[in-house]
């Protein structure tokens, strides 16, 4: 089922400038930057298998856990006891603050021979890691940067993501766009998504999860679009199934569906 407003038809000779250069950069970013993320995933875990680094960092690994009080625990005992180590390895490869943990703890564990290879190797694997694109630029509550209250907002976790929000930046963003002006309309996209960036890390100020997308700057857009139509009676094409066609309704209609 498919509504969306069509009140505004697209004029080119007042084109919505801003509009095209977000869209136009957030699939930029997608495909040409964030397509790199997953053989960069693909071969920090493949050298971390071959170098066999598993069996020297499970117990540290295995500690570490237990002190965070981490649910996980139970299940990779499991599975380390099974010889099934792939989700243990991703998973360790990708949380930042265990490598802290393990440079002060696995020494122990290892001859001085081992631990110079390890040094070295397991420095390069966490560099590669941590380049991922929604690590080094996605919004991290515990690490809060100002740069990354802006980058986060031109990443997504996947195409359907992606396509997501610029269907609804599209639909509502030339409007608000030719109602509020070129510059203005930048400006409020990206101030909505830094303040919706903050509201998310403010939750929780001690998390690691990195936050992408730009679903907080196009609730802004959005809350922008219905604050210009309102109640006002608009145009809304709507596709189900078979049937197709043409209604007018109030604007606020539009909320349900993109909530």
């Amino acid at each position: 089922m498919i509504i969306v407003p069509t009140e505004k038809s697209l004029d080119w000779r007042h084109a919505p400038l801003v509009l095209c250069a977000l869209v136009f950069i957030n699939v930029m970013v997608f495909f040409l930057y964030q397509s790199s993320d997953t053989p960069k995933i693909v071969e920090a875990i493949s050298s971390y298998q071959a170098q066999g680094f598993i069996e020297d960092e499970w117990p540290v690994f295995e500690d570490y856990l237990e002190e965070q009080g981490d649910e996980l625990l139970a299940e990779y005992r499991r599975s380390y006891a099974k010889g099934q180590y792939d989700y243990i390895i991703a998973d360790l490869l990708m949380r930042e603050d265990f490598y802290s943990y393990l440079q002060s703890n696995v020494r122990a564990y290892m001859t001085p021979d081992r631990f110079e290879l390890w040094v070295t190797e397991r420095a390069r694997l966490h560099g590669l890691v941590q380049s991922v694109s929604y690590i080094a630029n996605g919004l991290q509550a515990n690490k809060l940067r100002p740069a990354s209250l802006i980058t986060h907002q031109f990443l997504h976790g996947d195409i359907m993501h992606l396509l997501g929000n610029m269907f609804f930046l599209i639909v509502c963003g030339f409007a608000v766009e030719a109602a509020i002006g070129h510059w203005r309309f930048l400006l409020f996209y990206l101030l909505s998504g830094v303040g919706a960036g903050f509201a998310q890390a403010a939750t929780d100020w001690t998390s690691s999860q990195p936050l992408v997308g730009a679903s907080g700057a196009i609730s802004g857009v959005m809350a922008m679009y219905l604050a210009v139509f309102r109640f006002k009676k608009i145009e809304f094409f709507y596709w189900f199934f078979f049937l197709v066609g043409y209604f007018r309704a109030p604007a606020l209609l539009i909320l349900p569906f993109y909530i």
